[in-house]
This record gives C-alpha cells, sequence and structure tokens, in this order.
C-alpha cells in the first residue's frame, strides 16, 4: 500500500489553481469584445507546441461540426469560435451532462515571428490543430565598413 504524502495533493492543488487563473488572465487580457467573451459558454481544452519551424495550437473539440469553426487572426490574435449543438434526435430523459454545449471561444497571442499569410488548419478526430509557420529568419551579414 503506498503512502499517502500530503505534499502531492499540494502541488497538484496549486497546480489546478495557477491554470485557472491562468485562463481567467488570458480571457480577460484579450482584445475581444465584453459581450463576446461573456457569450462564450465554455472554454476548449488546448495545447500549444513549437518546433524549429512552427507553432501548433491543438484545441479538443469533439463533436463539433467543422462548418461552426471559425479561425481568424485579427491584431496578432489567434481566435478559434464554434458551437457544439446538443444531439439530436435523442427522446429521452437526461440524467447527467459533462459536456459543454452551446459557442466557445478561445484566443492566443500570435508571436511576430509568425508568417500570418500560412497560417493553415485541420481538424481530425475531434483536434483542432493550427499550424502557425515561422517566417525565414534572415542570417546576420558581416558588413566591412572603410573608414575615409
Amino acid at each position: 500500500m503506498a503512502q499517502w504524502n500530503p505534499l502531492n495533493d499540494l502541488v497538484s492543488l496549486q497546480d489546478r489553481m495557477n491554470r485557472l487563473f491562468e485562463d481567467a488572465t488570458q480571457r480577460r487580457g484579450q482584445d475581444h469584445t465584453a459581450d463576446e467573451v461573456e457569450g462564450a459558454d465554455w472554454y476548449p481544452a488546448a495545447d500549444v507546441y513549437e518546433s524549429e519551424k512552427s507553432y501548433i495550437v491543438a484545441v479538443d473539440v469533439p463533436g463539433i461540426d467543422r462548418s461552426t469553426l471559425d479561425i481568424s487572426v485579427d491584431n496578432d490574435t489567434l481566435a478559434i469560435r464554434g458551437n457544439r449543438a446538443d444531439i439530436a434526435g435523442i427522446d429521452a430523459t437526461q440524467h447527467r451532462r459533462e459536456r459543454h454545449l452551446g459557442k466557445f471561444l478561445r484566443s492566443f497571442s500570435v508571436p511576430a515571428s509568425v508568417d500570418q499569410k500560412e497560417i493553415k488548419a485541420d481538424y481530425r478526430d475531434g483536434v483542432l490543430q493550427v499550424h502557425l509557420p515561422k517566417r525565414a529568419e534572415r542570417k546576420a551579414q558581416r558588413v566591412e565598413i572603410k573608414v575615409l
């Protein structure tokens, strides 16, 4: 039997609180109108990755019809909006709801190094991946300056 370590519980709680405050401050700090943010019914989980050539934003949105997805970049902010409707055609009493329904919004700051004209997205197996390629860096060149 494993011995209980209260420190593990405290670290886990601190991690959850950090994520909660991070999400709240991210939503408040964006340039979206108050109506738009308050109009969102839920906020899907997301991961952000960085490789040598691009950033990838992966958002969990299972059950979302791809025609309801709206992905845009405005003022260096990537915004992902959509809507999850209730399952149609079920004639039964619902006893539990854990899945979020309604409108959602997630937004992310786009670094200046991203080539915004080349952003692409794909939606597969309930995960939306937005690929933000980095601009090719110009190599620094040595310039010799002659003194007159």
